[in-house]
């Protein structure tokens, strides 16, 4: 999960990230293997457990807690998709010790419901095993390679310090947990900033692995979905509330998958070697994040409107709901203003206007509000697709 040092984006003709076309030739890659699949079913039930989480909790505080360990399943999970990027997983060898850190990943997040209570030694533990199994894979598999494998040399203190911070953290009683679990996120993302060079990025595969861990958060939604459907009586406003539950589902669905996910991968691809380590880093490394939490975020939303669609959502709804959306909106604004220093406007006023829509209108039922945030979103993206229909049309023309 680590990259070279480079300030200068690519420049990728005088489009913005989400206004290249989606149907851009790419060179040929590997693909995304079995093993690495079998891997991220783990995450999907990680997401679950976190949502989990935010459900059982839902306070200010039970949020940023719940945003917290999410960060902490988002960066394990991505270093081994750093780390897939760069060596051959197929030696026995490399699939055992992937395997081990599979099973791992599978008790750290058994634990995530109860993280900050009884169970924190129970996901610490297990976090601090996958961390350093990826060190050591990492470094093994690129014993062939050295200025690759300097690098993530260069990296590991780092890598290896913050886990410590999380095992501390579970061997102690809140606010101390959550304040050493902060320091651990602060020494990943630092040393992260600090890599050194010598790290290379595959770009297809590299932005399919990020890709799919959307599908997961996006799969996250789906269950959020059935399972407020579960027990609540069959009629019309049953009908209509899992209908636009699933629109803002396919909403988001669109909003990432429509243009933004082969857009980074061709930002990758037109990126000099030296490029695509830091913009790696910062797109989907750094700004992915914002887009998976804001998913889940909404899974929670739809949870609590499925459960009580004709009364006004609880002010914790309500901020699931607004931020949710608008944290998603903003991981996409980040990225495409780290590629290329353009501001993606659309998304940009939506994010806002979702949130204070769904913060202002307190008295509006849960349904009619979750109407009217998701209309925001699919109109946002509607505008925003009419205008790079254009632009590319207009560029064909010229």
């Amino acid at each position: 999960m680590a990259m070279a040092l480079a300030d200068s984006p690519p420049r990728v003709d005088s489009m913005s990230l989400d206004e290249l076309a989606p149907d851009t030739p790419v060179e040929q890659e590997r693909r995304t293997s079995y093993l690495e699949l079998f891997f991220d079913l783990v995450f999907v039930f990680a997401v679950t457990q976190v949502a989990t989480l935010l459900s059982d909790d839902a306070s200010a505080g039970g949020f940023a807690r719940g945003a917290l360990v999410l960060f902490l399943v988002w960066w394990a999970w991505g270093g081994y998709a750093w780390l897939t990027n760069a060596i051959d997983i197929e030696s026995l060898g490399v699939r055992v010790g992937f395997l081990a850190a599979t099973a791992a990943s599978f008790f750290m997040a058994l634990a995530v419901p109860d993280a900050f209570g009884s169970g924190g030694a129970w996901f610490a533990v297990p976090f601090l095993v996958v961390r350093v199994l990826h060190i050591v894979l990492y470094v093994w598999g690129l014993r062939a390679d050295p200025d690759h494998q300097a690098a993530i040399k260069h990296l590991a203190p780092w890598f290896l310090a913050a886990p410590v911070f999380v095992l501390v953290g579970g061997l102690v009683d809140d606010p101390a947990r959550t304040w050493l679990w902060l320091t651990s996120v602060a020494v990943d993302v630092v040393g992260a900033l600090n890599a050194g060079p010598g790290f290379r990025v595959s770009p297809s595969h590299f932005a399919e692995r990020y890709a799919l861990f959307v599908i997961i958060a996006l799969g996250e939604s789906i269950v959020a979905i059935g399972v407020g459907a579960a027990g609540v009586e069959r009629d019309a406003t049953f009908a209509l509330a899992v209908a636009v539950a699933f629109a803002g589902v396919a909403a988001l669905w669109w909003a990432y998958f429509d243009f933004t996910a082969r857009a980074a991968e061709r930002v990758l691809h037109d990126a000099t070697p030296e490029q695509r380590g830091p913009l790696a880093r910062d797109v989907f490394s750094y700004f992915h994040y914002p887009i998976v939490l804001g998913i889940v975020f909404f899974a929670v939303a739809a949870k609590k409107t499925l459960a009580h669609p004709a009364d006004p959502l609880s002010d914790a709804g309500r901020a699931a709901l607004g931020l949710g959306i608008a944290i998603f909106l903003t991981g996409f604004v980040l990225a495409r203003y780290r590629a290329l220093r353009r501001v993606a406007c659309e998304r940009g006023i939506a994010a806002v206007v979702a949130l204070l829509l769904a913060l202002l209108l307190d008295d509006v039922d849960a349904l009619a509000l979750l109407e009217i945030v998701v209309g925001v979103l699919i109109v946002a993206t509607g505008i925003e697709r009419t205008r790079l229909r254009e632009l590319r049309a207009r560029m064909r023309i010229a």
